[in-house]
């Protein structure tokens, strides 16, 4: 019973924390929350709200699989100088916090079971917890930001962003779940094997990069798994970018497809 009542009373502090930061219109807001999922884990989060924002509006959301890399590396700050400089529109960023604690037993972390389906799929233990974010992802996380955020309910509003293994589940959820997001931003992919999914039933595009001193599998992983992509149906835009598998780069990079994307308009 104490239990259930914690539970309840942390349900209710998050979802008054994650409205009042809603509400705020004189800056820009961070705000991290945290959200009691289905299968009993305690998940964490957090949403980006830029400066000016009614909690009437409607405006586009990326949602971010490696959540943690907004607060880490002080996207904050680049996205507050994006928008107020006007190189790009008001757009939310909605954070999925990876957890980076070892699994028992295992020498991975519980980021890459829940997120590389290759790694999962032949274990029972490593496939369940794939299953379980990946359905928090889509059934709670999802709804719940449509919800409380000042997002537009429109699919085609919403955009993926994920590097390294969240890369590796956004080309997944592209697969598995058509339709919820048209549009992903995968950079670094380094274990996707999409060979047992068959076509895409919704248009679908990518937007891929890695560097050219990536250092995973052969020099044909890139390609053949941009080439399976195309051969499903997706729309693949790629470029290689003169690094190796780093967060500076993948930062560069996604701010410039957020002036690609969302060019500011007079």
């Amino acid at each position: 019973m104490k239990f259930a009542f914690r539970l309840l009373v942390l349900s209710i502090c998050t979802f008054c924390l994650f409205n009042s930061c809603v509400k705020t219109t004189d800056q820009s807001v961070f705000k991290e929350f945290q959200m009691n999922c289905k299968d009993g884990m305690v998940r964490s989060g957090a949403i980006y709200i830029p400066q000016g924002i009614r909690s009437d509006d409607k405006l586009p959301v990326i949602y971010m699989g490696d959540g943690l890399v907004f607060k880490d590396s002080r996207f904050k700050s680049m996205m507050d100088s994006l928008i107020e400089n006007r190189h790009i529109r008001p757009v939310i960023i909605a954070c999925s916090y990876e957890n980076k604690n070892q699994v028992s037993g295992y020498n991975i972390a519980y980021r890459n079971a829940e997120y590389a389906e290759l790694i999962a799929k032949n274990d029972n233990t490593l496939a369940g917890l794939f299953d379980s974010h990946h359905s928090f992802f889509v059934n709670e996380f999802i709804p719940y930001i449509q919800k409380n955020a000042p997002v537009s309910k429109d699919p085609v509003d919403r955009i993926y962003f994920g590097t390294s293994n969240s890369a590796d589940f956004g080309i997944t959820l592209s697969l598995r779940d058509p339709g919820l997001i048209p549009e992903y931003w995968c950079y670094s992919p380094i274990c996707s094997d999409i060979s047992d999914y068959g076509m895409i039933s919704e248009p679908t595009s990518y937007r891929i990069c890695w560097g050219i001193r990536e250092e995973v599998g052969n020099e044909d992983y890139f390609p053949n798994l941009i080439k399976d992509i195309r051969k499903r149906g997706g729309e693949v835009n790629s470029w290689v970018f003169n690094g190796g598998h780093d967060r500076e780069w993948w930062k560069y990079w996604f701010s410039e497809e957020l002036k690609r994307r969302f060019p500011y308009k007079n």
